[in-house]
């Protein structure tokens, strides 16, 4: 049963129906929801589309916004990744521009598959913790700099001794301004 309390609502919407060839009403709403990722429990503000003709105390007529499928995810994991101390996609993708460094020379250093490093950067997936304490040596360019010496095969066989060198460059230029500002 939903709380009507619960519900407010945010306006009202149409949308183009092409099974019934039609534009549709819908109410936009939020609500208040307890979520549960892993062992972390919360509350969050979700929204959600309802037709208008339809019961709003009728979980199944809920749905997701069609502009923005992954709105309640997304929110919810960026309260996960709060609670728990984990760094935010954009603070990741901050930190590696700042360090010059492409995904894909990033995913090499730390070992993690491009694929993995550019779903985290867009916040589609929650990291691990692994992966978070990886990540958090973005802030320190000379731990990052001994890591890509422990790896220099590994990073050479993903692209070429020459990449490498460049990567070495832009650590220690980083950590030179580092050092100097």
């Amino acid at each position: 049963m939903i709380h009507l309390e619960n519900v407010k609502l945010i306006k009202y919407i149409e949308e183009y129906d092409p099974v019934s060839d039609k534009n549709v009403t819908y109410k936009q709403i939020t609500l208040t929801e307890r979520v549960k990722i892993t062992k972390t429990s919360f509350t969050n503000s979700h929204t959600y589309l309802i037709q208008a003709d339809k019961d709003i105390n009728d979980r199944a007529n809920y749905i997701v916004p069609f502009d923005d499928p992954d709105i309640n995810l997304r929110s919810d994991y960026q309260i996960y990744r709060r609670i728990n101390g984990f760094l935010q996609p954009s603070e990741i993708k901050a930190s590696r521009r700042r360090l010059g460094l492409s995904l894909r020379e990033l995913a090499a250093i730390l070992g993690m598959s491009f694929s993995t490093l550019s779903e985290i950067e867009n916040g589609l997936v929650l990291h691990s913790q692994i992966q978070d304490n990886l990540l958090r040596l973005l802030a320190h360019g000379d731990l990052l700099q001994q890591l890509a010496v422990y790896h220099k095969n590994y990073v050479i066989s993903h692209f070429d001794s020459k990449t490498f060198e460049s990567i070495m460059k832009k650590l220690k230029h980083t950590e030179i301004l580092k050092l100097q500002g």
